[in-house]
């Protein structure tokens, strides 16, 4: 969580100082009002210039590195659904010899799908698919797990859900990387580390009913229809946390 990386260039941005008075603000011991924790992330999509453009990936800070990857991503998803997880592993590329580790196939879908993180968005991105792979694979101890774990995780919530799900952690990332690092400086660990797992626990909670239920079974996630279909979700996502800006 938070990175040497900072949003310097966007400071200048009207819509910053409102970003960064609300998560300072809610960045406290105990129980922390729902109301601040809805200011936070309010205040991240008017950043980003609401959910149309944010969710579109017309943002100058965030959204495209965001959206390339869930576009992998459900292809990924995908494929182990029409075609299973082994061919879904090789059209990504991963040669599968009987040696590599569950560790080996996560390294290498974080690559594939998210690629060389160089700049804060693609960051952020990359760290909320290894949220989201993490959390898929759990304890899976080698191949055979992961795949039941795959499976398992795409028959319970579908490509959708875990879309939103992705989504939601690379909102949370965004929100890590740049105040982490001031938060802990200004309000100590303990503070910052409580208002993290609170604001966590309020993304997930806000877009735990937001999935429209879609069949993407039939999506060619890697053409124009899987760019238009991960934006949607996207903006679907952001729309959740509108309103609530101060």
């Amino acid at each position: 969580m938070g990175t040497s990386q900072s949003y310097s260039g966007f400071s200048k941005n009207p819509n910053w100082k409102p970003l960064s008075d609300s998560i300072t603000r809610a960045c406290d011991s105990g129980n922390i009002p729902k109301e601040k924790l809805a200011r936070v992330a309010g205040n991240f999509v008017n950043l980003l210039g609401g959910s149309n453009a944010g969710g579109r990936g017309q943002s100058k800070i965030g959204g495209k590195s965001g959206i390339r990857t869930a576009q992998r991503l459900g292809g990924f998803f995908g494929d182990i659904n029409s075609l299973g997880f082994s061919q879904a592993l090789a059209n990504t590329g991963f040669d599968y010899d009987g040696t590599q580790s569950s560790s080996d196939v996560i390294n290498h879908l974080l690559e594939y799908c998210a690629g060389v993180a160089s700049a804060i968005d693609d960051t952020a991105a990359k760290e909320a698919e290894r949220q989201l792979l993490e959390e898929i694979v759990t304890e899976a101890q080698d191949f055979g797990e992961l795949e039941e774990s795959f499976k398992e995780k795409i028959e319970e919530y579908g490509i959708e859900e875990l879309m939103i799900k992705y989504y939601a952690y690379y909102i949370y990332e965004h929100l890590s990387i740049d105040f982490y690092e001031h938060l802990i400086k200004s309000k100590g660990k303990s503070m910052c580390g409580n208002l993290y797992r609170q604001l966590k626990d309020f993304l997930f909670e806000k877009v735990k009913n937001i999935s429209r239920n879609r069949d993407l079974s039939k999506i060619k996630w890697d053409s124009d229809e899987g760019n238009e279909m991960v934006k949607n979700i996207f903006e679907d996502t952001l729309k959740a946390f509108e309103g609530y800006e101060s």
